[in-house]
Formats: structure tokens, C-alpha cells, sequence
């Protein structure tokens, strides 16, 4: 039976970076995923996934030497954000007061790839690709796993980060707590002529918001928040119909504006998994939480949950028990507490600025005024935006 300190299930962007975390720390790693290696260079399509990675992780990417391997023509790094309510006269503007960047929009599989890439030559682990777990069982000193393939292997934690739909947490037994927005995202890329340079943009329309992200060279992102029953209208409309109705949301003079991909859509949920481990199996990312992406916190918590976990298998035995039990529990409490404080955060903007009642609307449109001229007050958003 094959022996190492930590196996991942999931090589997706949370289980590769974590993965590579702890591979430099000293730890050997097994990372295994059903999907092929994944796959990106500068000649790849522009997809229609990204990620806003702000700007505590792009630190946490270059130190783990996952940055400078990066495509830099890819990476849309924004120094401003602007917010605004299409209900009212609301406006809110950030910046960084130290004129850096409050993070960067960049591929889900630029990222994945890259990483891969470097755990493939990293001594310390070994990727299993178009492989899966079949069936574990956590001991008192280790946990072990079968494979598909038949192979065996023992660890001394197993950590789920195979996304929302984790067949480890299912099969665990470990329930979830969801909430359905009646929402889906729909997802395309634009070319606009004068959006503002370097700038994520969101305007909050009655039926959600539309984040326009940029991507490089006059590239957006967009991901337009919308209720279920219009998701398939918007997905089928002409281009010219499709752009109209987006203008109407976005309502701000932007140039031109070309539709340059498919259109794709997902549902929006927030899930919380009622507990972020079961004896020496862990959940991180997805598999743990979902939140609405209206500020693009998602990943971000999921590269955090990697990162406060390893920072506590550092100072531990792993194949101790009690240590480990120790160790967990404060993971599950600091990272539970977070997740709930932005996932919780986001359901409160996402019901304040679709809400047609009218202390709220007033609420909606005096505070966003207000709060943009505390500076005090704009620059601990400005910390949560970038961390």
C-alpha cells in the first residue's frame, strides 16, 4: 500500500494551490482528479469562467512561484471599482490608496493549468489524473483510500475540494444547508471601446446585478445576475437584442459593446456544510460553502480555507489524533465563521438591492452616498475587496 501525509481529491484551483502549499511546507501530497491534466497557453480560447483573485492571493500565487508562470497578456489586474444603482442616484467608487491593485480577473483553467504544471514537477507529489476514489475508511492513525483503478493508498488526512457537487461530502454523510437565489449567472465576453481602464464595474438593477469585469485589451468579462425565468431568453436572443438588453442593465455610456462568445449560464445557491470535517476527511472550497458571486469571494475563501488549514498542520502531528481533532476544530471554527460573515453579507446586498421596498430603496441610495465620502470607512472596504 502506497504511504503519504496528505491526499486531495480535487485538482481543480483550490486543491492544486493547496496542494502546493503544503508540498512546500515538507508534506508529501497525492492530488487525484477524475479529468485529464488541464490544459493553457496564450494561443488557448478566452473562456468564459474566470475568477477575481484579489489581491492578498495574487501575493499568496506569486509567492508560490504560480504567478510568474502566468500568461501576462491574460491577467486583467483592476486598481479601481466602481458601484452603482440603477434605482436611484447611489454611487460608490474604490481605489487603492497606495495606488496598487485590488486584484486581477483570470481564467478558472489559467490557473489550474499552471499550477498542475508545477506540482507535476514538485518531488513532494504526485497527481492521479482520470482517477477517483471509489471508497475510504478513517482510522484512529490514518484514513485509507481505494482508488478506481484499484490502487490503494494511506494518508493521514483526506481533503475534499472536488467542488459543490463533492462525492466525498455526499458519501461522509455530512448534510448542507442550501438556499436557492431563484437566479443564474449568465456568463459572456465583450469587447467595449470605452469602458474605464483597469476598473471592475457592477450596476444593481431590480432583477440583480451585472459585474463587467476586465479582462486585457478591451476585454470583459460579464456576469449578469438574473431570475431563472429570463435566463433562457437572454441566452437565445440575437446578438443586437442581447446587447440592447444588456445597455438597458448596465445603463451607463460604455461605446461600443460586441458580443465576442457563447453565452453560458449556471444557477446561483448558497451552501454551507454543517460541518467542515468528519474525523480525518476536510472539506475546503466548494465542497465546504457556495456564495453568491456578486463580489467575487468565492475562490478567494476557498484559497483561504487551503491556506488556514496548512497553516495549522505545520504545527502538528498529523498521525496523532488528538492533535489532529485539535487542529480541526479551530480550522472548522475560524473558517466557518468567515464564510458565513461574507456568504451572509452577500445574501443581505443581493436582498437590499433587488428589494422594491422603500426604506430599504432610500437606505440603497443615501448610504452608498454617504459611505463614498467616509474615507475611514471606504478603506476597510477596500481591505475586504483586496483580501
Amino acid at each position: 500500500m502506497k504511504k503519504t501525509d496528505i491526499i486531495i481529491s480535487g485538482a481543480g484551483m483550490v486543491g492544486t494551490i493547496t496542494a502546493l502549499t503544503l508540498a512546500q511546507l515538507g508534506f508529501s501530497v497525492v492530488l487525484i482528479d477524475h479529468a485529464p491534466p488541464c490544459r493553457f497557453n496564450e494561443e488557448t480560447p478566452q473562456q468564459l469562467r474566470v475568477s477575481a483573485i484579489a489581491h492578498k492571493n495574487l501575493q499568496l500565487l506569486k509567492q508560490l512561484g504560480v504567478l510568474p508562470e502566468m500568461v501576462k497578456e491574460r491577467l486583467g489586474y483592476y486598481h479601481k471599482m466602481s458601484v452603482w444603482d440603477n434605482r436611484s442616484t447611489g454611487e460608490l467608487d474604490f481605489d487603492h490608496q497606495a495606488g496598487l491593485n485590488l486584484g486581477a480577473i483570470i481564467e478558472n483553467r489559467h490557473i489550474t493549468a499552471v499550477t498542475q504544471k508545477l506540482l507535476l514537477n514538485h518531488p513532494q507529489v504526485e497527481l492521479l489524473f482520470e482517477n477517483k476514489i471509489e471508497q475510504w475508511h478513517s482510522g484512529i492513525r490514518h484514513v485509507d483510500v481505494v482508488l478506481a483503478s484499484g490502487e490503494e493508498i494511506e494518508a493521514a488526512v483526506l481533503i475534499a475540494a472536488e467542488g459543490a457537487n463533492s462525492v466525498i461530502r455526499e458519501k461522509a454523510g455530512i448534510a448542507v444547508r442550501r438556499k436557492d437565489y431563484q437566479q443564474s449567472g449568465l456568463v459572456c465576453n465583450l469587447h467595449i471601446s470605452q469602458a474605464p481602464e483597469k476598473t471592475a464595474l457592477q450596476a444593481f438593477n431590480a432583477t440583480g446585478p451585472v459585474g463587467i469585469l476586465p479582462l486585457n485589451n478591451g476585454l470583459f468579462s460579464i456576469v449578469w445576475s438574473m431570475p431563472n425565468d429570463q435566463v433562457e431568453f437572454w441566452l437565445q436572443a440575437d446578438k443586437s437584442k442581447f446587447i440592447n438588453g444588456l445597455k438597458a442593465h448596465v445603463n451607463r455610456d460604455f461605446g461600443h459593446i460586441e458580443l465576442i462568445s457563447d453565452r453560458a449560464a449556471f444557477p446561483l445557491k448558497q451552501m454551507y456544510a454543517q460541518k467542515f470535517y468528519q474525523d480525518r476527511v476536510v472539506l475546503i472550497g466548494d465542497a465546504a460553502h457556495t456564495v453568491h458571486p456578486l463580489a467575487g469571494q468565492g475562490v478567494n475563501l476557498g484559497i483561504e480555507d487551503g491556506q488556514c488549514l496548512a497553516a495549522l498542520f505545520q504545527k502538528i502531528n498529523l498521525k496523532n489524533s488528538e492533535e489532529l481533532a485539535g487542529a480541526l476544530k479551530i480550522y472548522q471554527r475560524r473558517r466557518r465563521a468567515e464564510v458565513f460573515k461574507t456568504s451572509e453579507m452577500m445574501t443581505l446586498l443581493h436582498h437590499l438591492f433587488t428589494t422594491n421596498n422603500k426604506p430599504l430603496s432610500f437606505l440603497r441610495d443615501k448610504g452608498m452616498n454617504i459611505l463614498n465620502q467616509i474615507n475611514p470607512l471606504k478603506s476597510w472596504l477596500i481591505e475586504q475587496a483586496g483580501s
